[in-house]
């Protein structure tokens, strides 16, 4: 991965919103020689990506500028007034890029408030893929990797944010571990019989979480694999330490978890950002509760109901996601109907979280198991 900050998670972050950008754009090249100059936390980022957002408007590179008011709301908090601003630039943004494009937005009835939803239909198609987001993307940033895409696939497209996901959680609607509830939701209120379903980081738990009981789904892609919550926070905060957070969870240690997990929060800047966008996306506001929301984020127990044929993609060196989880998950989808299975390493590329480094062999995975029939 390439080192622009020194921040694992900041560099991170950067590969995913500028390395497809960087190819089109010589403009976003030259900004990365001199961005880790720049950041160094969570308000500096915001300050970079937000102004750079500013000056490409200004000079109507629209797609820059989209991609990067998206990067600067990443690390604010949604209690924070300027991320509802950055939101609504990206938005605007966004809309303009696609104003050619024959898409259609929709909102959808769920709870309280509404989900909303973009379809793109794909002339001729009688197949739409049905695209699921994780723990911090957005819809609208999910349209680039998938539109280019859709006359490969000759299907339609439809991508919603779920409760917790995307903008939602300004609505106050947050993350559910039974998510099968909210995609047999959007598959009623759009009127669809069939739907091949994609899920893209935490949407690897959503997808096949969905798939176990919404048969409407045909055939199911974890992009990446995502079997528990606990796994995400355990990579955060090392195998020791997580061993010693689950006997204080068992014995209801809530204090000294709160304090333990604040703690370490300080000089970890990843674990810092999972605490915080947690607790946002929750609804919670303590590590010890944002750890037991998470706690029913479980495959175990699932993965037998699923029915589909299945895609499984995997990196070797994931941040968030141990690659052991690509058997487990293989040999726990016992009535499957196929099971395909691809762990991406340092030779083919791809190895980390969402194959972000190299996503090229990816997508052509993905391709292949929705055109081959």
């Amino acid at each position: 991965m390439e080192i622009y900050t020194g921040i694992g998670q900041f560099d991170f972050q950067i590969l995913r919103f500028t390395g497809e950008l960087k190819k089109r754009y010589q403009e976003v090249s030259n900004d990365l020689k001199t961005i880790g100059h720049s950041i160094i936390d969570f308000e500096t980022w915001y300050l970079w990506w937000y102004a750079k957002a500013e000056e490409y408007e200004k000079k109507q590179l629209l797609e820059i500028a989209m991609t990067y008011y998206r990067a600067s709301l990443f690390y604010l908090s949604f209690s924070d007034e300027r991320k509802l601003d950055a939101y609504q630039h990206f938005r605007r943004c966004f809309e303009a890029c696609y104003q050619d494009k024959n898409i259609t937005y929709h909102s959808i009835p769920y709870q309280s408030g509404n989900l909303p939803a973009i379809y793109i239909p794909c002339f001729g198609a009688t197949e739409t893929l049905l695209v699921i987001g994780g723990f911090d993307s957005f819809m609208e940033e999910l349209v680039n990797w998938f539109y280019p895409l859709q006359s490969q696939l000759n299907m339609n497209l439809l991508l919603f944010d779920g409760p917790g996901q995307g903008s939602v959680p300004f609505q106050r609607l947050y993350f559910d571990a039974d998510y099968e509830k909210i995609v047999t939701t959007v598959l009623n209120e759009m009127h669809l019989e069939e739907v091949d379903a994609i899920g893209i980081s935490w949407g690897g738990y959503f997808v096949l979480r969905a798939a176990a009981f919404e048969k409407r789904i045909k055939r199911c892609i974890c992009f990446d694999i995502f079997y528990s919550g606990r796994d995400a926070l355990q990579m955060q905060t090392g195998s020791s330490a997580y061993l010693l957070l689950r006997i204080g969870l068992f014995l209801k240690q809530k204090r000294l978890i709160n304090s333990v997990i604040t703690d370490q929060a300080q000089s970890n800047v990843d674990l810092q950002w999972m605490l915080q966008q947690g607790f946002d996306i929750t609804g919670e506001n303590n590590p010890y509760d944002f750890i037991k929301n998470i706690t029913h984020h479980d495959l175990k127990g699932v993965l037998p109901l699923v029915t589909q044929e299945c895609l499984l993609l995997a990196g070797s060196e994931d941040r968030y996601v141990p690659k052991e989880r690509l058997s487990v998950i293989q040999k726990e989808l016992t009535h499957a109907k196929k099971v395909t299975a691809k762990l991406f390493d340092s030779e083919t590329g791809g190895e980390l979280h969402c194959q972000i480094d190299h996503i090229e062999p990816a997508l052509k995975e993905i391709v292949t198991f929705l055109t081959t029939h």
